[in-house]
């Protein structure tokens, strides 16, 4: 995979493996979010062993390893009986020199070796003088967070560690540099951010064509992508799929979920919905002018990883008609559905780039009864009141006087009005007098973010 600027991510990274001393690292992220590139970049012309895990057998797995010491010590032929022997030539050698030890997918090599982070614990004790650099990389969100818990024989023992995360919007230009902004939203709104998802992407074909290529046709690469997710990190994902499938439907709060999936108490659904969460697969949205959101049971769930979002409006419901390469039901939900499914990423940027704008203390949604506002901020005691409108035509006074009324419903009084828009505004609004506590936003096609004067 090509390397893209992970800037800060790299710094600390290079900081570690140039160091003098012993490092323990601990990097992992879901699948395809770029670990193995960003390793493979801070590696580059160093001294070391970068093994991958597979699921073979523990003889196979201990065979490979050797040979690759074998490599790095420029001897023939060498062969290990335990891992012990194997990781001591590593550690051993780091007391003379700076070298490095990647250990990618590591929990695919405990799967097989299950006393491997034993071994390496006590490695570790024994060879504090050791300059040897320990990276342990894996996909497994779960797995690879168990092993920063106090129960892990490894607790204690790193220096560092990162859950390596997606790249923003901004940031995803840098892999599709010849889209428009509209184009780059729509696509980042499917792939959320994920480096192979993105390079996956053709820039020259529509939005349509690149969801036949990559869901919906024979051998598609992400056809599946989510449940394979899902497959890894959970022993029943059966469950999960239901839930995921209830909120992609619309059912955001516990009892509706519950309602939807056939449970007869929501309160059964809090650990898979936790679950979830730890796997920022799904997030737990509270009003934002909520006293105590930690504590409340006003909250609404959403699917806040794009491409699982998009995989259970567009895909999971239709894998029969997929499955028997009929993609005429799916265009049409798409043609339907698709600018409503963007308007909920455009709605999350509006509140980021709104944030910074004001510097704002927090920001998000609001809802009461049939009051919905789709963005409030609050610094201090002031409090931004805003309408975000992902459609194909310019926000009019209309737009303005429909916000100020929820406000007004709902007892709030903004110290200034927001209106954020796709398409920019019509003439009676850039001329009204509302001006001097309005603040307009438009996300032009090919400029992004403008602010009007």
């Amino acid at each position: 995979m090509a390397f893209f600027d992970r800037a800060k991510e790299k710094a600390l990274l290079d900081q570690l493996v140039n160091s003098d001393k012993q490092e323990v690292f601990i990097l992992y992220g879901r699948r395809r979010v770029g670990k193995t590139a960003l390793l493979n970049e801070i590696t580059r012309n160093k001294k070391g062993i970068y093994f991958t895990g597979r699921q073979v057998t523990a003889e196979e797995l201990l065979r490979s390893f050797s040979a690759s010491v074998s490599r790095l010590l420029n001897i023939e032929g060498l062969v290990f009986a335990t891992w012990e022997a194997a990781l001591e030539k590593v550690f051993g050698l780091g007391k003379t020199q700076n070298v490095f030890l990647v250990m990618d997918e590591f929990q695919y090599m405990v799967e097989v070796v299950p006393s491997l982070p034993s071994i390496l614990q006590h490695l570790i004790d024994q060879n504090l003088d050791s300059k040897l650099k320990l990276f342990l990389c894996g996909s497994s969100i779960s797995f690879m967070e168990g092993t920063l818990s106090y129960r892990n024989p490894l607790f204690g023992r790193k220096t560092g560690y990162m859950r390596l995360k997606a790249v923003s919007f901004e940031e995803s230009n840098d892999f599709l540099s010849e889209l428009d902004q509209h184009s780059l939203l729509e696509a980042y709104s499917i792939t959320g951010g994920i480096p192979l998802y993105l390079l996956l992407w053709n820039q020259k074909k529509s939005t349509w064509r690149n969801v036949v290529n990559l869901f919906l046709s024979i051998g598609s690469p992400l056809k599946e992508e989510p449940a394979f997710i899902l497959m890894q990190e959970l022993r029943e994902p059966r469950m999960y799929h239901s839930i995921l499938q209830a909120i992609a439907e619309g059912n955001r709060t516990p009892s509706d979920i519950s309602s939807r999936i056939g449970a007869r108490d929501s309160r059964t659904l809090q650990p898979y919905l936790n679950t979830l969460r730890s796997l920022e697969i799904v997030g737990r949205v509270t009003n934002v002018l909520e006293r105590n959101p930690a504590r409340t049971r006003r909250v609404k769930y959403e699917i806040s990883d794009p491409l699982f979002r998009f995989w259970f409006t567009f895909i999971f419901p239709y894998l029969d008609a997929i499955e028997h390469q009929e993609p005429e039901i799916i265009r049409k939900k798409f043609s339907v559905s698709f600018s409503q499914y963007v308007s909920f990423e455009f709605e999350s940027l509006a509140r980021k780039k709104i944030a910074q704008v004001f510097s704002l203390d927090s920001v998000g949604r609001y809802w009461k009864r049939d009051i919905e506002i789709d963005l409030l901020g609050i610094k201090d005691d002031e409090i931004t009141a805003g309408e975000v409108k992902w459609r194909n035509r310019k926000m009019k006074l209309s737009d303005l006087a429909r916000l100020k009324k929820k406000c007004a419903s709902a007892g709030i009084d903004p110290v200034r009005y927001v209106l954020v828009s796709k398409s920019g505004f019509d003439d009676g609004l850039l001329a009204s007098s509302s001006r001097n506590n309005l603040f307009l936003l438009s996300f032009d096609k090919h400029k992004g973010w403008i602010e009007e004067k």
